[in-house]
């Protein structure tokens, strides 16, 4: 698709998209299986003529929990204003609270667009919220101190020599 076609349009993109169309989540989620993520995309530019994507995800996506080593659903709701650009140095001149998407070849891939998203929404460590830790686990481990009374010895042995 054309990002500046697009925008000059003014066009909107709705619906859903299997996660398993999304090559840059490989690796990152359990087996997508059949999930989907649901999406709004709207194009558009701003005020200095920058084509930009209003670009929105919600739905479950399969995690390992790294706890429990288990899969889980982790609910991602994640809404981004991304600029599309051509270069490294139009994405550098982007507002700070653009996402920068590259596009060096004038086109746009939507599956792309919602994949980088969904990368957005994801937790850094994927823990589910429902496992529980292991026993003990929240206590203070006790650490070995070797040096712990060092200070105390060489207080008394200071004070034996001034006697």
């Amino acid at each position: 698709m054309n990002p500046d076609k697009a925008a000059s349009a003014g066009r909107e993109f709705s619906g859903s998209m299997p996660l398993a169309r999304m090559s840059r989540l490989e690796g990152m989620i359990a087996d997508p299986g059949s999930a989907e993520i649901e999406f709004e995309i709207g194009f558009d530019r701003d005020d200095r003529h920058q084509i930009k994507a209003e670009v929105a995800v919600s739905g479950q996506v399969p995690l390992r929990c790294q706890r429990t080593l288990k899969v889980y659903q982790q609910p991602v709701d994640s809404r981004s204003t991304v600029g599309i650009v051509a270069s490294d140095r139009e994405a550098e001149a982007l507002p700070d609270d653009y996402e920068p998407f590259l596009s060096t070849d004038g086109r746009v891939e939507l599956v792309r667009l919602v994949g980088e998203e969904v990368l957005l929404g994801l937790p850094l460590v994927p823990i589910d919220p429902d496992s529980r830790r292991l026993p003990g686990a929240d206590k203070k481990a006790d650490t070995h101190r070797p040096f712990s009374d060092l200070a105390e010895r060489l207080e008394k042995q200071d004070k034996g020599g001034q006697n």
